[in-house]
């Protein structure tokens, strides 16, 4: 004989027995309780037995509930988390994800991972601002954007760094330069000798340049020449020998640097950690959190074509 079981008195039954009471059950179901009384007697007519004693105070099980409860619970809770397991993957094939990122990883790291996420979710829809790390905080704050990829920032107790890599800064300089004179690790001291080029004011990297260079005893005088906004314009200008730039190693790939070196530079304050940033008040949306994995994935392709991280600085 076939039986028609439905999954909301079953749930309903499960409910009055965590709650251990009709009324409270019924206020998470978000029925009444005549509606919920209701599915509790269709449930018991569909099974003829009786499942629960009821008095105005209190229900307890019946010896029948009490076995149909253990029957029950675990398949009911497997069928919610394959519910909950296909409608994540509803959301993220569905979804639109807002995102946040570095002109450096805008750069190098986010196509890698956008195109990625497009064979794997077609119907996901992704939108990325770039800015500078200021900005994308303030972009979280006001909720413009979900996640950010970024620097680590100051500790912030309304936002969540999870790091993703380590990353450096380097010396771009023309080939013939007497920077390829030296070892093969340079720090701030050498390149503060020559006219720069650098990023302009609010990005990440002038401020790790301005902040080292303010800290550096006995730097020299910096000859600052050119301001600019975008890598690339930086990399031809010192192509035109007008200077040296320092730009994030983890831009380098996607750059022309034809008849230009680069050389990491070993200083302890040259270093950054590149990341995923968060509001802490809210729970990434399944949407966001596929695209983050694709960054996982995509950063260990994109390191095979990284210069390698000089080592840490000795005391």
């Amino acid at each position: 004989m076939a039986i028609n079981i439905k999954y909301r008195p079953l749930k309903a039954f499960l409910l009055a027995i965590h709650t251990g009471s009709f009324t409270h059950a019924a206020s998470q179901l978000g029925v009444t309780q005549p509606s919920f009384t209701a599915l509790i007697q269709d449930l018991e007519d569909v099974l003829g037995l009786r499942l629960f004693e009821r008095t105005t105070r209190s229900i307890s099980l019946t010896s029948a509930g009490q076995d149909f409860y253990a029957r029950v619970q675990r398949p009911i809770a497997d069928l919610e988390e394959a519910y909950r397991s296909l409608a994540d993957l509803a959301a993220v094939r569905r979804g639109t994800v807002a995102l946040g990122a570095l002109p450096s990883t805008a750069l190098t790291l986010l196509p890698m991972a956008a195109g990625s996420l497009r064979r794997v979710h077609p119907a996901l829809k992704v939108r990325v601002v770039e800015a500078h790390n200021d900005e994308l905080l303030a972009m979280l704050r006001t909720n413009q954007i979900e996640f950010a990829v970024a620097a680590q920032a100051e500790p912030a107790p309304d936002l969540t760094f999870v790091p993703l890599a380590e990353d450096c800064f380097c010396a771009v300089y023309p080939a013939g330069h007497p920077l390829g004179d030296e070892p093969d690790t340079l720090h701030w001291r050498d390149v503060l000798r020559y006219d720069l080029i650098l990023l302009s004011q609010g990005s990440n990297a002038r401020q790790q340049f301005d902040r080292a260079v303010r800290d550096e005893v006995g730097a020299p005088i910096t000859a600052l020449r050119y301001d600019v906004t975008n890598m690339g314009t930086a990399a031809g200008m010192v192509r035109q020998g007008l200077g040296v730039s320092v730009l994030p190693r983890m831009a380098l790939p996607e750059l022309n640097l034809t008849g230009l070196c680069c050389t990491p530079l070993g200083d302890a304050s040259a270093r950054r950690y590149i990341g995923v940033l968060h509001r802490r008040d809210r729970s990434l949306s399944p949407a966001a959190q596929a695209f983050i994995a694709q960054l996982e994935t995509s950063l260990i392709d994109i390191s095979q074509h990284l210069l390698p991280m000089p080592p840490l600085p000795i005391g």
